[in-house]
């Protein structure tokens, strides 16, 4: 609160600012320690800061009377002391600051509990008023790491603009887009341990960039009353244009009476994530206050959800045999056995890329906190990219505090397989990351499980490159794809989850293309993923097909729901798509036909292609795709000039005469063509041939 009384303009001066503080430690660029909340028997003076621009800088030197006087509200206004004397300004100060305190140097001896103000003036004329609040909870001093007035509970990120966004309105993220986030906002929720009396909650809301510069600072005075059993307070930075934010690792600090309450780290990424950051708590590395709802789910909850969960049979009899051999190991300790075997909580997850290995990680984590042995039973998900730096020095560091995170929790490490180079280079800063994580597991602080996941053959080599991870990952869970018919249940729950329905033309293709996928598959095969995507591809097409009518608004919950055929059709991979209509050219088949015959021998080769040629014929006479049922790609084998070249040519123009190629020419190559001597050659050098 403050109140700029004079109009300055015909004097020597322009007023700047007033502010007040209380502590005379030296920072940067002089500023010192600005706030307006204090704790009585953490103070001892406190200082009013006055500060005006010179306008005669550079041009002579004059004298001004100042006056600082500080009032008690309470008392009728009774005046605390009147600080007067003359002030001789030179002529090489721009801004000039003068700075005066009152109270006594014994903490807790001279303020009291109540509100105050400093007045300024300058030569007779009353320029500023601040206010200031001295609060008082008992003799207990705020440098000791206990906070008698607060704590936190929660601190959730969401973007919006600079008028902020009601809290049912709110998408709360861990991860925003630097080219669509405007404001970063931070909702913090505070415990009120005062609740017999009111009092004035001073927060000043920090934000960092990557190399820890300020990037902006808002500070947020609130009136707590009596019966607030919470305080909500919100906080943003940035800009109502989009891009004012780079792409980077962010925190944000808030502070409160010069001691720290919290940090939550985000980043600005290519893509918004939802979910709600884990907060890192002050003089507690290894302490994360965590705000996700799942975390208060029962033992039988979470069974009950895993069990829910579509496929994953096997997965889920293995954990439930898991958890039973765990209950049996504490239940031998309780009737006094001395069990020598260590309960050992860290397994490696095989299999292809959406196979539930990330939600089953994270249910893992609730198990074995409801069984006591974590504490938390949260998740970190992180990856080569997240453990190992760039330089060296840099690896130890990035490794630790990811561990530090996880600390109580899972940690989750994705690709695994990555820290250890398959060439086995010994530069590698992947092998510190594995000689840092056998260390914790064998004789780190605990309250910790390591889950390591990756493809099954990479995942082998991993476990093998280092002695100690063999004999501290005793759990192998191998996650095998989902059946079509699981995919096609995945896309039945997905749809009503996106709120979206199929009419059944268009989720029979839809299990079409799903189907066709699965038998295509590799160990890249997405998936639930997969479906995920598909489904999201085709809600795409329908708001694409509604939008382009006339008046989209008015059309009804249901057509705005509905996928239809049209919406899928260009979702079917290119094997399912029509081709070129070339007719057979049965003059040129029969010319490549007789070259074949006349080839001396080879009576094998020679059956096998009139053979193909009679079924492909078949098939383009009964309208059916020829590509999307046959596989073009061939492998000759024999000793040099038994007529493989000469047998590729001529099967060339036969696939252009029954118009399988539209041109049917061939290209030679060997290693030499398609080989570069130098990184990064080779790959230019394959796709031109």
């Amino acid at each position: 609160m403050e109140d700029h009384i004079s109009n300055t303009d015909n004097k020597n001066f322009k007023f700047k600012e007033l502010r007040v503080y209380s502590s005379t430690e030296w920072l940067a660029d002089n500023k010192k320690k600005y706030r307006q909340v204090f704790d009585r028997f953490d103070t001892t003076y406190i200082y009013a800061e006055l500060s005006f621009y010179n306008k005669l800088f550079d041009q002579d030197i004059w004298e001004v009377d100042i006056e600082l006087k500080c009032y008690e509200i309470k008392n009728n206004k009774k005046q605390v002391c009147n600080l007067t004397f003359k002030k001789k300004v030179s002529k090489f100060d721009h801004i000039v600051f003068i700075r005066e305190g009152w109270g006594n140097k014994k903490e807790g001896s001279f303020w009291k509990k109540g509100t105050y103000y400093w007045e300024a003036w300058i030569d007779g004329e009353k320029i500023s008023t601040k206010y200031f609040y001295v609060e008082d909870v008992g003799d207990f001093s705020m440098t000791t790491n206990e906070n008698p007035y607060t704590a936190i509970q929660s601190l959730k990120l969401y973007e919006g603009q600079y008028d902020d966004v009601l809290e049912e309105d709110r998408t709360y993220m861990t991860a925003f887009s630097h080219e669509e986030a405007r404001y970063i906002y931070a909702e913090i929720t505070l415990e009120n341990k005062i609740n017999e009396d009111h009092w004035h909650c001073e927060l000043f809301i920090k934000f960092y960039n990557e190399s820890r510069e300020l990037k902006g600072q808002v500070i947020r005075l609130h009136n707590v009353k009596k019966d607030d059993s919470v305080i909500k307070i919100t906080a943003g930075w940035g800009a109502n244009t989009k891009g004012s934010w780079k792409q980077g690792m962010y925190s944000i600090e808030v502070v409160f009476m010069e001691k720290l309450l919290a940090v939550v780290y985000f980043e600005v990424g290519n893509v918004f994530v939802e979910g709600l950051s884990a907060i890192q708590l002050p003089g507690k590395t290894s302490e994360y206050l965590l705000q996700e709802d799942v975390l208060t789910q029962s033992y039988q909850e979470v069974f009950d959800a895993m069990q829910a969960l579509i496929g994953l049979n096997d997965i889920k009899q293995k954990v439930k045999e898991h958890a039973k051999y765990i209950e049996f190991l504490k239940l031998r300790k309780v009737k006094g056995f001395k069990e020598q075997e260590r309960i050992n909580v860290h397994s490696v997850f095989t299999g292809n890329p959406g196979t539930g290995k990330t939600t089953v990680a994270k249910m893992m984590g609730q198990i074995y906190k409801n069984m006591g042995l974590l504490s938390k039973g949260h998740v970190v998900e992180v990856d080569r990219v997240d453990l190992v730096g760039e330089y060296i020095g840099q690896t130890a560091p990035k490794t630790k505090e990811a561990i530090e995170r996880a600390r109580g929790g899972v940690l989750f490490i994705d690709e695994a397989y990555a820290l250890s180079r398959l060439n086995d280079d010994s530069k590698d800063f992947g092998r510190e990351v594995i000689e840092i994580l056998v260390k914790e597991l064998s004789n780190g602080k605990g309250d910790l499980a390591v889950i390591v996941a990756g493809y099954p053959k990479e995942m082998k080599h991993f476990i093998h490159s280092n002695p100690g991870l063999k004999s501290r990952f005793k759990h192998f869970f191998e996650f095998q794809d989902y059946l079509p018919q699981e995919l096609i249940e995945i896309a039945e729950v997905s749809a009503k989850q996106r709120e979206i329905a199929f009419t059944k033309e268009s989720f029979d293709l839809i299990k079409e293309i799903i189907t066709t996928a699965y038998r295509e598959r590799d160990k890249s095969f997405g998936n639930a993923r997969y479906v995920q995507d598909l489904l999201d591809r085709a809600k795409l097409n329908m708001a694409l097909r509604v939008m382009s009518r006339k008046n989209p608004s008015r059309l009804s919950k249901d057509e705005l729901m509905e996928i239809q055929l049209p919406d899928v059709i260009s979702l079917k991979p290119v094997t399912l798509l029509k081709i070129a209509d070339i007719p057979i050219d049965e003059l040129f088949l029969s010319e490549a036909i007789r070259e074949l015959n006349q080839l001396i021998g080879i009576d094998n080769i020679k059956s096998q292609i009139n053979e193909m040629v009679s079924v492909v014929r078949y098939y383009r006479e009964t309208g059916k795709n020829v590509l999307a049922n046959f596989s073009l790609h061939t492998v000759f084998i024999g000793n040099p000039g038994t007529g493989k070249t000469t047998v590729a040519r001529i099967l060339a123009k036969i696939y252009r005469a029954l118009g399988i190629l539209e041109r049917g020419h061939i290209v030679e190559t060997d290693r030499q063509g398609l080989v570069a001597g130098y990184v990064g050659q080779t790959a230019i050098k394959l796709p031109k041939k």
